[in-house]
């Protein structure tokens, strides 16, 4: 009752200028007590297990409360000191928000050099950054700098299915790789994708979606090329939470703090064994959309 005694109190301009207060106050606190820089970033990471021989996939936010001490590029510069030189570093450009579905039904073409991620600033600019490579895919592109990038990219434009067999994440489990989360949760791992497409088998209902899509895309020489595609079935709800929950209780995440920032490091080939032992044990990491959900058999 208090409460709502107050709010009717104060006037929206009294509401905004608290707000803008404490707003300033609490950006104030951390840049005093919470900032860091890059080599502090690199540090924590090394801390964590990082190694520069590494191959490491990031999802990230640039979060301006973080302390970060610097720019998106400077994470992005960060990352590739810490790994690029005899490591590799990857990060996901998919082109848009929402399902794959929906935006191959918009037809856009694909252009390797100039569509933008839409995953976040710092791999925007990781996309820009001069001996950065970018796998030949129209929804699910991967970014890679570093000692196989290559290898890592070639092939995307055959996969029918975004993120399976012979895709950059199967050249990247391959390479034992590590998915570190910088200020972004565990529900952003596009890697999750690839353990269901290998016990896709093993599901009660259909990864993909039945249209084969045939898209429109432009290579790094502007040459004209059809890439055939499914989307995937947009009437599944992922819930790689539950696979979050049952890695922390196996011990298999790494969790730290720098500044203002959360880190979360997993190894690729621990995602791949606790995902496959729910799907087995029945434990499905999913939320149906619907009841009439059925085995694929065929």
């Amino acid at each position: 009752m208090l409460r709502g005694i107050i709010k009717k109190a104060i006037s929206e301009k009294q509401k905004l200028s608290l707000k803008s207060k404490y707003n300033k106050i609490r950006i104030s606190v951390i840049n005093t007590f919470l900032s860091y820089n890059s080599g502090m970033l690199k540090n924590k990471l090394r801390e964590m297990g990082i190694k520069e021989t590494d191959t490491l996939l990031v999802h990230s936010n640039f979060n301006p409360d973080s302390g970060f001490k610097g720019a998106p590029i400077d994470v992005v510069n960060a990352l590739i000191d810490l790994v690029g030189t005899k490591g590799n570093l990857l990060m996901v450009s998919i082109p848009f928000r929402g399902s794959s579905y929906d935006y191959l039904m918009t037809n856009k073409p694909f252009y390797i050099k100039k569509t933008f991620s839409m995953m976040g600033l710092i791999t925007e600019m990781f996309r820009r950054r001069e001996g950065v490579l970018r796998s030949f895919h129209p929804t699910h592109p991967v970014l890679v700098y570093g000692k196989e990038s290559k290898w890592l990219t070639s092939g995307h434009e055959k996969c029918l299915n975004l993120c399976g067999a012979g895709s950059p994440f199967d050249n990247f489990r391959q390479l034992k790789g590590k998915i570190l989360f910088f200020d972004v949760g565990f529900g952003a791992i596009t890697f999750f994708h690839y353990v269901e497409d290998i016990t896709k088998e093993k599901l009660p209902f259909n990864v993909y979606s039945d249209k084969l899509f045939s898209v429109t895309a432009y290579d790094e020489n502007n040459n004209k090329h059809a890439i055939d595609t499914y989307a995937y079935n947009k009437d599944i709800i992922r819930d790689a939470g539950k696979v979050e929950e049952e890695m922390l209780r196996l011990g298999f995440v790494k969790e730290g703090r720098v500044g203002n920032s959360s880190l979360i490091l997993v190894n690729a080939e621990d995602v791949v064994a606790c995902q496959t032992a729910m799907i087995e044990a029945g434990n499905l990491p999913y939320k149906y959309a619907g009841s009439d959900i059925r085995r694929n058999d065929g």
